[in-house]
Parts: C-alpha cells; structure tokens; sequence
C-alpha cells in the first residue's frame, strides 16, 4: 500500500472539513427530498428540520469514518493519526497502528517544532519537548509522573482548548496546571500532535482513552 505524502496535521485538516462538508451535503439532499416529497402536516416544521440535521450530522460522522478507513492506513504513523482523530471527534475511535516510531523522524516529518513561544511575545518560550522531560514555563516536569487531559471549555459561542495536567517538578514539588491554548504561537493541533507524540514514547498513554 502506497503511504501518503501528508503530514498528520494537514490530513486531520482534511477529515475535519470533510465531516462538515458531508454533513451539509446529507443535510441538503434530505432537505431536497423533504421539500420534493411535500411537507408533513403531522410534524410541526422545526422538528423536521431538526431530524434532518441530526441525520446529516451522523451521516457525516458515518462518512469521516470511512474517510478513515481510506487514509489512515496509508499514513506514515498511524496510530498517531488515529489518536489525534480520536481526541478531534473525527469518526468512530480507534487505536490501530504500530508504537514504534523514531521521534527524531517524526519531528522532521511533520515539521514540529519542539519549542513554542507565547502569543504575544515570540522571544518568550512557554513550552518545551525534551525527550523525557516536558518544560511549562520555568517548570521542569518527567513524562513518567506526567498525567494530563485534553479538555474543551464552553466560552461564548466558541470553546476554549485546554490541558490539563499534573506532575512532580523539577524541585520535588506536586502541580496542578492548566496549558491554555491560546496563548501559545503554534499551528492548529500541534501542540495537542506534540502531547500524543510524547506521551506514546516517554509517558502513560494518557491519549488512549479518547
């Protein structure tokens, strides 16, 4: 099977504007079919149109899956895929694909960098991979003691990324975090890709029970 040229995060881009595409064409062809076969009386009218894009919404869920199917297999690193689809809502979950692979390789690959710096000030670096160890601001923390959640916070009409973790600093010392997304300068999903990444090689496999 041929592997695909795509870096994960432009693949994962791909799946997501495919969901919302399919979904909106499933939701218009039922809509034709409701509007050609004439209305049900029986029915108030925003009960239709709710059945109808609820079903278009599964239809495209049904379909990003097997986009999945098609793509997933012939990418270079799988599994990582899979696990940042899974944390995305991108199709049914799963955790296919080999644990082996070369951080070094994968880092070139994809084009990550394994520092990042604050929004607001691009000399300032406010998160570091360092193979075993992960830094946050000036505290240093070993990926053997790191737990840690990708969350979604309601905020306004748009959701907020979040991660939440704890771990044993540098000095001795338990900490409870949070890394807001939004104030790191980074490319849409890389901080969460450089988590999995890290996380599969040096950590607990938080990212598996998505």
């Amino acid at each position: 099977m041929k592997t695909l040229n795509l870096n994960i995060l432009t693949t994962v881009n791909i799946l997501f504007y495919s969901r919302m595409i399919l979904s909106l064409i499933c939701g218009f062809v039922l809509l034709n079919f409701w509007v050609k076969n004439g209305k049900n009386d029986d029915f108030p009218n925003i009960v239709i149109l709710a059945g109808i894009l609820f079903l278009g919404l599964i239809l495209g869920l049904y379909g990003v899956t097997l986009l999945k199917k098609i793509i997933v297999p012939r990418s270079k690193y799988p599994l990582v895929l899979n696990l940042l689809c899974n944390m995305k809502g991108l199709g049914k979950p799963d955790y296919s694909g080999s644990l082996k692979f070369d951080l070094n390789n994968i880092i070139k690959d994809n084009k990550l960098r394994l520092t990042l710096y604050y929004v607001n000030n691009p000399q300032y670096p406010i998160l570091t991979f360092n193979k075993e160890k992960i830094i946050y601001y000036t505290q240093e923390y070993n990926w053997d003691n790191f737990k840690w959640s990708y969350k979604l916070i309601p905020q306004g009409r748009k959701e907020k990324q979040v991660l939440e973790f704890q771990g044993i600093n540098q000095n001795n010392i338990k900490i409870k975090d949070i890394i807001d997304f939004e104030k790191i300068d980074a490319k849409e999903n890389e901080v969460l890709l450089l988590f999995i990444i890290h996380d599969i090689l040096f950590g607990k496999r938080s990212s598996f029970y998505y």
